[in-house]
């Protein structure tokens, strides 16, 4: 017995005209999602609930700079964390996570 397909119509191996129309939407939306999977609308930043939507967007950053104000302590911790956060955030823009290495500190 063989185990049935997820997704019908989906077969590499069957002509195109066999697959009806509504299926040739879907796979065409599904192929436009994959090439738009890097991109990060506003939309779908507005679907998240709060804490997603804070844990993909900041808290990444935040939580690097709230480190780096720990360790250094500086006399103005508000001005100290406003500048990191604004010399860090093309680190964090690109995927939102930060990289393996910190990012430097903003007082050099």
């Amino acid at each position: 017995m063989s185990e049935p397909s997820i997704i019908q119509g989906h077969s590499k191996d069957e002509p195109p005209s066999k697959i009806p129309e509504s299926v040739r939407k879907i796979i065409s939306m599904e192929k436009e999602n994959e090439t738009n999977s890097n991109r990060k609308s506003r939309i779908d930043l507005n679907a998240l609930p709060t804490r997603q939507y804070l844990d993909q967007t900041v808290v990444p950053i935040l939580l690097q700079g709230l480190s780096s104000l720990a360790k250094e302590r500086p006399p103005d911790p508000i001005n100290y964390l406003a500048a990191y956060l604004l010399k860090n955030k093309s680190t964090f823009e690109s995927n939102n996570t930060p990289t393996n290495n910190p990012p430097p500190n903003p007082q050099s």
